[in-house]
Order: structure tokens, then C-alpha cells, then sequence
């Protein structure tokens, strides 16, 4: 993905879930939980070394935040973090749910 910045289409969620890199540690991002269109990030449900977790990116001058090298990447939220990051965006209480059953590993993200 060589613009991953500012020229990237936050507002199609397929886009979003095509950043997947480094692909090593990384699967899916299985669904975007939120978008701040206007403020230019995302949070997306995705496992990492097979561990259910939740990633952030920046999407703003030419490759966003973080990065490595040109590939968009995301930051991993840290599990202690996770319930309140969620408790504080407007998300539908039935998704909010099976956020809560994937972060606690009884839902896999293909089932998001």
C-alpha cells in the first residue's frame, strides 16, 4: 500500500481492512469498530500472533501512522486499555457485545 496518508479512502471500510501488515504476526483486521473521518484514524478488531486484539492507525500526511517503511501498519491497543477505549465510543450495544466475546477469545474475528 504505497499512500496509506492523507490520499487514503478512510471512508471505505474494505480499504481499511486491507492493511495488513507486518502479515507475519497479523490476521485479518477481521472489522472496522470505529472511524473518525474527520479527525483521520480507525480502530479495527484483529488478532495478533493469534491473540484477539484492537489496532489503531493515523491516516494523515503520506503514509499515516505507523508505518513501516511504505506499508501502513497498525498499532496495537494494549488489552488493559481496551474495555475503556470501547466504553468510550458510540457503538451499538450488540456489536459492543460480540467486541467484548472476541476480545475475551470466545468469538473468533471471522465471526464478527
Amino acid at each position: 500500500m504505497t499512500n496509506t496518508g492523507l490520499g487514503f479512502p478512510i471512508e471505505k471500510d474494505e480499504e481499511l481492512l486491507k492493511i495488513n501488515s507486518p502479515q507475519a504476526s497479523l490476521g485479518g483486521p477481521y472489522v472496522v469498530v470505529f472511524k473518525n473521518i474527520e479527525e483521520r484514524w480507525a480502530i479495527v478488531a484483529l488478532t495478533w500472533d493469534g491473540a484477539p486484539r484492537l489496532g489503531i492507525r493515523w491516516f494523515w500526511g503520506t503514509n499515516g501512522q505507523p508505518g513501516s517503511m511504505t506499508h501502513g501498519t497498525w498499532l496495537l491497543i494494549p488489552p488493559s486499555l481496551s474495555k475503556g477505549i470501547l466504553a468510550s465510543l458510540p457503538l451499538d450495544h450488540a456489536f459492543s457485545g460480540k467486541l467484548d466475546d472476541f476480545l475475551r477469545g470466545k468469538l473468533k474475528g471471522t465471526e464478527l
